[in-house]
């Protein structure tokens, strides 16, 4: 506790915080730092997903937004702190962001609905087998539209079953599933290249023979949401919420559903939380690789 105590002098005496705020901080960081060794985690060797998972444990505690942002801001300022004066090497909380406290509800599908918007009856044309190919790569990787209009032919490997996404700090390498690999490479083995101009590196290609534009992308979405009678709202991240709501209803782990959706932002993660009930909860609690850890 002998750094903390110097970074509370600090913020105090440099910063010239207010005594209630350095209080407030001293709070913050005390629970932080109990969970981090309640876990036999070191502070020096904190990843981006121990803080991540530390803030999922207050949102599963009822712990409010608001209370939720002030820890961030001190988890933080520390880090911060650590990193700057050298004591640790990196800083992993640099790519946390607050939650947006007004964002409440995200439309999302039935595991039902989806089956209905992925059935295609007929897959005869190179346009159907496009299309059905769209669909299930948006549900089975969770990625945006956005980064699905932005991929190259390149950017899958079938060989490995996976596929290049992302940009920057989201870029990320995403596993395919036995279901959306088959109709992928059904798509570029036998309809792609009867669709795209010779030079065209788009993944993805319209009529035209050229990439996607967004709202282009979007039409073909909302085709298929009306002819599968869907009458939610549906938007270009409606897959995505969806797929990440199955996966954790499924068990799955959140700070591995994070990963593959480029999720720093706690707000999102927030809001798929509220669709998991209790046991589940508590399933994905006791499955948890670093459960064995605390002694």
């Amino acid at each position: 506790m002998k750094v903390l105590k110097e970074y509370l002098d600090y913020i105090e005496k440099s910063k010239k915080l207010s005594k209630n705020t350095v209080a407030s901080y001293n709070r913050d960081l005390k629970k932080y730092l109990d969970y981090l060794s309640s876990n036999n985690i070191d502070i020096s060797d904190v990843v981006e997903n121990d803080i991540i998972s530390y803030l999922i444990e207050l949102e599963k505690d009822d712990v409010s937004v608001s209370s939720i942002s002030r820890m961030i801001s001190s988890i933080k300022s520390y880090h911060d702190y650590l990193f700057f004066n050298k004591l640790a090497s990196t800083d992993p909380s640099k790519n946390i962001k607050k939650p947006k406290i007004n964002r409440n509800t995200v439309e999302i599908l039935t595991e039902e609905e989806v089956d209905k918007l992925l059935k295609f009856d007929d897959l005869s044309t190179p346009k159907k087998i496009r299309d059905k190919a769209i669909f299930e790569v948006l549900y089975g990787t969770g990625i945006k539209v956005s980064e699905l209009i932005q991929m190259d032919l390149e950017d899958v490997d079938l060989d490995i079953d996976y596929i290049y996404c992302g940009s920057g700090k989201n870029q990320r390498v995403i596993p395919l599933c036995e279901a959306t690999k088959l109709y992928l490479s059904k798509y570029i083995n036998d309809s792609r290249n009867l669709l795209a101009y010779e030079d065209e590196k788009a993944l993805f290609v319209n009529t035209q023979g050229q990439r996607f534009t967004r709202q282009g992308l979007w039409k073909v979405i909302k085709k298929y949401a009306q002819k599968a009678d869907i009458r939610k709202n549906i938007n270009p991240t409606t897959l995505r919420h969806s797929f990440a709501i199955h996966l954790l209803n499924g068990g799955a782990n959140v700070a591995v559903v994070s990963k593959i959706l480029g999720n720093s932002n706690l707000s999102s993660l927030q809001l798929y939380l509220k669709y998991i009930d209790k046991n589940l909860r508590k399933e994905i609690k006791e499955k948890h690789p670093r459960k064995d850890q605390i002694k």
